[in-house]
């Protein structure tokens, strides 16, 4: 039964630290959510340490299925939105290696479909539906929408009419 689980959770291991990005071995994921304010403007600081006030503190875990829906939200060719000019992060993905030590970050803008990403290498937009979507799973607000449904509707309405296209 040990070994089992052994290889079980090795080859999980070796599934999330084979992706071209982060390009850095990996063990898990987390997804944290921050209060909605307009001052904002960075959740992860200098030495990847994460802005006080978080309403998760221990952050949501991802499991396989998610980071797999993660790496792929935000690499590969995605279809064109509009990209504010503001950034109030109120969202963040942080990726950790086998040590607990943070090696890679997602910075999210819901209001703004911006987003910043530590190492750089994704794509220059990113499937915001399917990010949304993940931390809707875990129950966490995205800024100013509550939940998945508030923010899906505001998403598709600021995009109808405009000339999608893939980047």
């Amino acid at each position: 039964m040990k070994r089992a689980f052994l290889l079980l959770l090795l080859s999980t291991l070796s599934l999330l630290g084979d992706e071209p990005w982060p390009g850095v071995p990996f063990t898990e994921v987390r997804a944290y959510a921050w209060r909605d304010d307009k001052e904002t403007e960075a959740v992860i600081l200098p030495g990847m340490t994460l802005k006080p006030g978080l309403i998760n503190k221990e952050g949501a875990l991802l499991i396989a299925e998610q980071v797999k829906v993660l790496l792929s939200a935000v690499t590969g060719k995605h279809t064109w939105h509009p990209v504010a000019a503001c950034f109030y992060p109120h969202n963040a993905f942080v990726f950790y290696d086998a040590a607990k030590k943070p090696v890679a970050s997602i910075e999210l803008c819901f209001g703004c479909f911006n987003h910043r990403i530590e190492p750089a290498g994704t794509s220059q937009y990113l499937d915001f539906i399917s990010l949304a979507s993940l931390f809707g799973a875990h129950e966490l607000p995205m800024g100013e929408y509550p939940d998945f449904e508030a923010f899906e509707k505001d998403f598709t309405e600021a995009n109808r009419g405009e000339r999608n296209h893939n980047i």
